[in-house]
């Protein structure tokens, strides 16, 4: 019933892991690990964040995308200033939180990143900063949950 070809110890070997990796391969999520990233878009701003909940501890994963330039993403900070020496500080920040904010830039219309540092939990607000000159604007938030 079995070919003597697949009587070999080898042979069976290899159409097991053959089989594995095939199996593999379709429970794996439709878009890869980075799904939720979004196509790159020059005409519209957005910022996105895999879902709405992070555990806490974990780092706070992030997408943006608009116009090329000079951007600050920031948790904890609801306003931002910036002096002649291009230096970016925290003009106003949320009560009882501490800052967390990157410069980045959004060369090809998109850019993905992380925040570092651990965040309390409860409700927190990720928000890009374009940065045009001596001026920063708020121009997109996401808002999310960390939990645990």
């Amino acid at each position: 019933m079995i070919p003597p070809y697949l009587r070999k110890p080898k042979y069976v070997i290899f159409a097991v892991l053959l089989i594995l990796g095939l199996g593999t391969l379709f429970l794996l999520p439709k878009g890869g690990a980075r799904g939720w990233v979004p196509d790159a878009d020059c005409g519209r701003t957005s910022l996105t964040t895999p879902g709405e909940r992070v555990p806490k501890g974990a780092k706070v994963y992030w997408a943006a995308t608009g116009p090329a330039g000079r951007y600050v993403v920031a948790v904890g900070a609801e306003q931002l200033t910036i002096d002649a020496n291009q230096r970016v500080s925290v003009a106003r920040k949320v009560p009882g939180s501490e800052p967390i904010t990157g410069l980045t830039d959004l060369a090809g219309c998109l850019k993905s990143g992380s925040i570092d540092g651990v965040l309390p939990g409860g409700e927190h607000t990720l928000r890009l900063f374009r940065i045009d000159g001596t001026t920063v604007t708020e121009i997109a938030q996401r808002t999310f949950t960390v939990t645990g």
